[in-house]
């Protein structure tokens, strides 16, 4: 199997949101300083113990599992799967962005051509 280009990885590692993906998976981040809180999954969490720094698209519990890492490392971790297929997945996700981007501004660009709208 081929390996998965460093370029790759640094672009999903540094393009992906991790506070865009944990929110998509229904945790409630409030902010904290420049960092967001929440309840970390990987353990019994009686106070919000997971960190997530947008600056620098980390997460990190400092709480009783005391794992954290980037977008992949989440990924591997929430679904109990290996490094490529995260980074599969991420992948996946990232190009169905970009086709439905695509698709509405191709929808836009129709509209003013059909019906001169701006």
């Amino acid at each position: 199997m081929a390996r998965i280009k460093q370029e790759i990885i640094e672009k999903l590692k540094n393009e992906v949101s991790l506070v865009r993906l944990l929110e998509s998976q229904g945790f409630k981040l409030k902010k904290h300083g420049k960092d967001f809180i929440c309840h970390c999954p990987f353990h019994n969490d009686k106070t919000p113990s997971l960190v997530v720094s947008p600056d620098k698209n980390l997460w990190n519990c400092l709480g009783a599992c005391g794992v954290g890492g980037s977008i992949i490392d989440w990924v591997m971790k929430r679904e109990g799967i290996s490094f490529r297929r995260a980074v599969e997945i991420l992948q996946h996700d990232i190009g169905l962005i970009v086709a439905v981007a695509a698709s509405i501004i191709l929808f836009a660009k129709l509209n003013v051509e059909r019906f001169g709208m701006i």
